[in-house]
């Protein structure tokens, strides 16, 4: 869990590069939410690291389906660290990529970001 909490470390200071604080304060919690509710339904590394990035392209402004940048912003951030397998990298890729979709998609792991997501939203909402 070395390699994680590194990256927790360094995502949590992507976090702070977002300018505007509300955005700064809602890109961290709406992260953090689903984060822990990804450890509640899985214990791969892989889906906590996407449940921390999955809307991390909305949060910096990117253009486009937020699904797809922040899969791609996810994939190129996660690349300089040279510590994950190509197969992991496109893992995350891919969950992060379809965690929006609304229709079911026969993919496992796509399908606990989006139930994490949906969770987490729900919470959000009481508060």
């Amino acid at each position: 869990m070395k390699r994680l909490e590194r990256i927790k470390e360094d995502i949590f200071k992507l976090y702070d590069t977002i300018e505007n604080d509300m955005n700064r304060q809602l890109c961290r919690n709406h992260h953090l939410h689903v984060y822990h509710e990804m450890e509640k339904l899985s214990n791969d590394e892989c889906l906590y690291i996407a449940a921390l990035l999955h809307d991390i392209g909305t949060y910096l402004g990117f253009r486009g389906k937020h699904a797809l940048t922040s899969a791609k912003f996810a994939k190129e951030f996660l690349e300089k660290y040279d510590c994950f397998s190509t197969e992991e990298l496109d893992l995350i890729y891919e969950v992060i990529a379809l965690h929006s979709n609304k229709d079911q998609v026969d993919f496992y792991e796509a399908e606990l970001l989006k139930q994490a997501d949906m969770k987490a939203h729900h919470l959000e909402d009481f508060f």
